[in-house]
């Protein structure tokens, strides 16, 4: 998957957040965040000292050819060695190695112990969808995540044929808040890959979403709590 500008933003401010935890914090990544950044816009959110020393991958235009864009030129940088100068070790996870780099884990299981309460930060740039197990899958990344650790997550609102599935914003308070979770952040985003995101607001009731819509949340695990599937919230309430 990838991370732009408007997500790596989200990213360093959790990182920076975290100030108090001993370095370095623990990563998990639920498959490769190819970091779709040219030098300068990296320079936007880290210092030229993050960037010091870090390589850049031999197959970047094939990454941005993934991504739809080919015309892109800008080396690609190492996200394993980028993280490691935040401050950030990364485990990463995938159903296949698509860099080389992956622990081969499919999330529509339930996961390993070891992975289970581990991690300061759990980075979903937009897996969970893909995995028709979707619920599993999502419990899987909140369980990973280390008490007042965070999840930063990216899923699709409206986007037709992407994944699996589209996520509703009302599944983040319900879930959420059934599962010892805040959430921090959450925004709709369109999605263009020339221009960028553009940020709306989202809430829990009825709205019309854009399309090519996706939702960028922040959430913090402030309670370990078994795993609890919860009904939608406004299905609860006695009438």
């Amino acid at each position: 998957m990838a991370i732009e500008a408007a997500y790596f933003s989200l990213v360093t401010q959790v990182i920076s957040r975290l100030d108090g935890v001993p370095r370095p914090l623990q990563g998990l990544f639920l498959s490769y965040p190819d970091l779709l950044l040219s030098r300068n816009e990296l320079l936007r959110f880290v210092s030229d000292d993050v960037l010091e020393g870090v390589a850049t991958r031999k197959d970047s235009a094939d990454i941005w050819r993934w991504h739809g864009l080919p015309s892109r030129t800008d080396p690609i940088y190492d996200s394993v060695e980028l993280f490691k100068n935040l401050g950030v070790n990364s485990t990463i996870i995938d159903v296949v190695s698509a860099r080389g780099v992956e622990e081969i884990v499919d999330l529509n299981f339930p996961l390993e112990q070891r992975f289970l309460a581990k991690y300061d930060l759990v980075i979903d740039t937009g897996t969970c969808e893909h995995c028709f197990n979707v619920g599993q899958a999502f419990a899987n990344a909140c369980s990973a995540v280390k008490e007042n650790g965070y999840l930063i997550h990216a899923a699709p609102l409206s986007r037709t044929n992407h994944g699996f599935w589209n996520f509703c914003p009302t599944v983040y308070p319900d879930f959420f808040g059934d599962n010892g979770f805040e959430i921090s952040f959450i925004s709709g985003m369109t999605v263009d890959m020339v221009e960028g995101f553009k940020p709306f607001t989202v809430t829990a009731g009825r709205f019309k979403a854009p399309s090519e819509a996706i939702l960028f949340v922040v959430a913090r695990r402030r309670e370990i709590r078994p795993t609890v599937w919860p009904v939608q919230g406004k299905y609860r309430k006695q009438k």
